[in-house]
């Protein structure tokens, strides 16, 4: 029902919004209409369905207000100055849109009325009849800054379109012709593009800028610096990209450093061949031969190691150019202008799967940073809707559940929430280790059926009413099906059926994430020139919270990693995919879609597997699609990482489990199925390219390294402790401590810090100092990983039921006594163990078993290995967890 506000001599703090809101932004309407009709003025939710307009008590603003709420923006403003009737002025009868700026598309409305319907991200309308300009937003913040900014732009692109509506001297070309064309049928061309001969003031405005940007863009030469720049300036880039676009050439840099890499652990596993033939020489005895059959082990432990050696001495010595272009599997430049693309860009959707995350502190300043990109690209004349799959709906109390409700519905976002996983033997089941896959499966299906029930309504000729529209009548339907199959056991909730429809492209975040403003036009444009390609992979910089020395020692490791992917990608290594801040082809994964033995569903995701990510990349890749890394986001991309220890752990036993699942079938299937599973199976034997599968598989091998660094330790003290003799076949502890110091440790840091040197990304002082400061902080970390990988492996294996939740996103403050009973806790375990070896390497050195069998504490090449394993798994909860280091109490 259509209200006016009437004016109440008690202000409250909305008053005051409305008053600063309508001085900063009326403040220069001098440009009123001759009649009383049309009205300007702010107009301002105060909660949800309620709005208070100002100025008060005018019925002119009725339409504006009604108009306004079925929009449902946190405030809008309606301006009606000279420089939007200058603009408007222009406008023809069947314009439906105007570019005020190359990047800025502003659509037209006839009437106010039409504003509800209006594409809701661009924040921007003009409405034709009243020659006024609509600004809203979605936060009250951004309100002015959004009128300013527009204001800016108006002037600008009056200013620039002049000639057009003033006499010209003869020495200046009056003719406009815009660069592109502009998307839509029937807009404005002289409004829209760039001039062909510009005035003097106009090129020097642009040379201004160019100067501008060269200034900011380019770092003082320093001695101890390679280079702090790309080498190409900032005006050749749009000709890079478009000489880079049309071909994507084949780098095979990666495939022969990993060819390297595995003929080097082929050596050295079959090395120790000759020492079995030389001592077989002299005593003729076959039995030692029966040591052949560790080879493969040796083997697949040992790759890692060799490709790691092999990578490091190539970011040392090899060449580095290949970083700054594009390839097959690499993007390190933006896609060039594609006016067929940039004229019809694709919906995207962006699926953001949530759990029990904080609204306020995690899942909201996502949604801003993603609501930031999503205006940007309405702007430039694409669309775009937030999808998420809410698992903590359900689970949460009615309280929380309301507040999720109504952040949901003010920002136009569509979400799907399935039942709370209940151990009942009836009730609900939430499948997978990890449960992140069957949620995006369960949002997915519901997408899907709403698809099949909107196609049946528009053949039927069903049209939209004055309460619902035809996607929330299909969105309702497909629910009722989903509800249905569950014998009406398990109802879905679901809102907001325009925004769960999937678009042609996916971008999948986390609840923690920040995206670059500019990011989906690219991602198009990109998909348009390789249409095989599945997935875009950006890399990812992170977003810190806490600030303290674990968040910060866990970021360098992450940029870190992600460093070398880029740098092994732009060698030619076949993209990873890591399962967020990525867009994904809709049809692609279509395509690679399977039917789960399980229940028979088609699904999308893998619920089977804890690492769904590789399991969706490699169904892609055997389907011949393609994936690429893109570093051209420069960081704009940014995630959250562990906050505590303990979560880093689970993330690492995450991924150990994930990987035990992708190798081996677990002792209760080896009956059946043998010990290899066959995900495996099928990959070795898959058309993946043969670097790609070494690069994979030495990766997943390198756990069970880490997690083989105790038991390991532990055996070497004892065999060689004891006196027995030991056939020199063996190769010792400490000679396998002395190369993992070597390589890891000593040529990796030396290879990053040049790496990060030769890349212009720090110099080389400060790559230095950057680098070796976290040496202990990893020492204590990987050294005290072993015993927690290996429960997580070992659980896999015996088939236990090892589940993992969401890694902690808020920061949550504690005291030295809170800490101290949570450790002993969360590490009994790894406690007990290290206390009994302890206890073990005590007594050896005693009387109290037979000489012979005594392992003196001088015998440092025995004791040093698993001293250093014992003690950093008991130093590791504690020298790594800020809380406790303070002693804050």
């Amino acid at each position: 029902m259509d209200a006016i506000t009437i004016q109440n001599s008690d202000y409250d703090l909305w008053d005051a919004w409305l008053h600063k809101i309508y001085g900063a932004t009326q403040q220069d309407n001098w440009f009123m209409p001759t009649d009383d009709v049309i009205a300007t003025g702010v107009c301002m939710r105060v909660e949800n369905g309620f709005f208070r307009v100002f100025p008060y008590e005018n019925p002119a603003l009725v339409p504006f207000e009604a108009a306004v709420r079925r929009l449902n923006p946190v405030v809008a403003v309606k301006i009606r100055d000279a420089s939007v009737h200058a603009v408007m002025c222009r406008i023809k009868p069947d314009d439906i849109c105007m570019y005020i700026d190359q990047e800025t598309r502003i659509q037209i409305l006839d009437s106010i009325e039409q504003l509800p319907d209006a594409e809701k991200d661009s924040c921007a309308a003009f409405i034709r009849n009243e020659r006024a300009l609509i600004l809203w937003s979605y936060n009250l913040d951004q309100i002015i800054p959004l009128y300013k900014d527009f204001e800016e732009k108006l002037i600008k692109h009056i200013w620039r379109n002049r000639q057009n509506a003033t006499p010209q001297r003869s020495s200046v070309a009056v003719n406009v012709i815009p660069a592109a064309a502009d998307p839509l049928d029937g807009s404005t061309n002289d409004l829209t593009g760039k001039p062909e001969d510009e005035t003097e003031a106009q090129m020097s405005e642009k040379a201004k800028e160019v100067l501008e940007s060269r200034a900011q863009t380019k770092a003082p030469s320093k001695w101890w610096s390679w280079r702090l720049q790309p080498k190409d300036d900032a005006l050749s880039d749009s000709e890079k990209a478009a000489s880079s676009s049309s071909e994507r050439k084949l780098i095979l840099f990666g495939p022969f450093y990993a060819g390297c890499g595995a003929a080097l652990a082929l050596y050295f596993a079959t090395s120790s061949i000759g020492v079995l033939l030389k001592e077989f020489a002299l005593d003729g005895n076959y039995i030692r031969f029966a040591l052949v059959a560790t080879l493969p082990v040796i083997f697949c432990i040992s790759v890692f190691f060799c490709l790691q050696l092999v990578g490091n001495l190539s970011l040392i010595l090899g060449p580095v150019a290949q970083y700054h272009e594009n390839s097959a599997y690499y993007s390190a430049v933006k896609p060039a202008p594609n006016p067929e693309v940039d004229n019809n860009l694709p919906h995207i959707t962006i699926q953001m799967p949530v759990y029990k995350e904080s609204l306020e502190l995690t899942i909201a300043p996502s949604v801003f940073s993603v609501k930031k990109a999503m205006q940007t690209y309405a702007r430039q004349g694409g669309t775009s809707a937030i999808f998420i799959c809410d698992d903590g709906m359900q689970v949460l109390s009615e309280k929380d559940q309301q507040e999720r409700r109504d952040f949901y519905a003010n920002h136009n976002i569509g979400w799907v929430a399935r039942p709370g996983h209940s151990s009942a033997p009836e009730g609900f089941k939430r499948a997978g280790k990890f449960k992140k896959a069957s949620n995006m499966n369960y949002g997915l299906t519901l997408s899907m059926k709403l698809e099949k029930f909107l196609a049946q309504l528009i053949a039927e000729g069903a049209e939209d009413t004055a309460d619902e529209c035809l996607e929330d009548r299909a969105m309702k339907m497909a629910a009722e099906e989903v509800y249905a199959e569950t014998d009406k056991r398990w109802k879905p909730l679901c809102a907001n059926g325009k925004s769960t429809r999937i678009g042609e492209i996916i971008l999948i975040i986390d609840s923690d994430t920040v995206v670059p403003e500019d990011c989906f036009r690219d991602a198009a444009r990109e998909m348009y020139e390789s249409p095989d390609l599945a997935i875009i992979q950006h890399e990812s910089d992170v977003m810190q919270v806490a600030h303290h020395y674990f968040e910060n020692g866990i970021t360098h490791f992450t940029r870190r990693i992600n460093r070398c992917i880029s740098f092994g990608c732009a060698n030619g290594e076949v993209a990873p995919f890591v399962g967020h801040n990525a867009f994904l082809r809709w049809s692609a994964m279509q395509d690679a879609s399977f039917i789960d033995e399980l229940d028979g569903k088609n699904k999308i995701w893998s619920e089977a597997n804890v690492s769904e990510d590789f399991n969706m990349a490699l169904r892609l890749l055997l389907n011949g699609y393609t994936l690429r890394w893109a570093t051209y986001s420069d960081g704009g991309f940014k995630e959250g990482v562990s906050l505590t220890v303990v979560d880093e752990l689970a993330r690492w036993q995450k991924y150990a489990y994930g990987c035990n699942e992708i190798i081996f079938n677990p002792f209760i299937k080896w009956w059946r199925r043998g010990p290899i599973s066959k995900e495996l199976r099928g990959f070795v034997w898959s058309k993946a390219p043969i670097h790609y599968k070494i690069g994979m598989m030495s990766y997943m091998f390198s756990y069970y390294g880490i997690a083989a660094a105790t038991i390991g330790s532990l055996v070497n003290y004892l065999l060689l402790g004891i006196g027995a003799n030991i056939d020199q076949f063996y190769l010792h502890s400490f000679e396998i401590f002395l190369a993992c110091v070597t390589v890891f440790t000593g040529v990796g840091n030396v290879g990053f810090t040049l790496l990060e040197y030769r890349l212009g990304h720090r110099s080389l002082l400060g790559a230095v100092f950057e680098n070796v400061r976290w040496v202990p902080f990893f020492v204590f970390f990987f050294g005290g990983l072993s015993i927690h990988l290996s429960t997580a492996i070992l659980a896999h294996m015996f088939s236990y039921n090892m589940t993992w939740g969401s890694t902690g996103k808020e920061v949550e403050r504690s005291t030295f006594w809170i800490e101290v009973p949570r450790i002993w806790e969360r590490f009994k375990l790894s406690f007990i163990i290290c206390f009994l070896i302890i206890a073990m390497m005590i007594v050896f050195t005693t009387n109290v078993v037979p000489f012979e069998w005594q392992i003196p504490g001088y015998q440092f090449a025995l004791v040093i290995p698993l001293a250093l394993v014992v003690g950093c798994h008991l130093l590791l909860p504690i020298v790594l967890n800020p809380w406790l280091m303070i002693f804050s109490y």
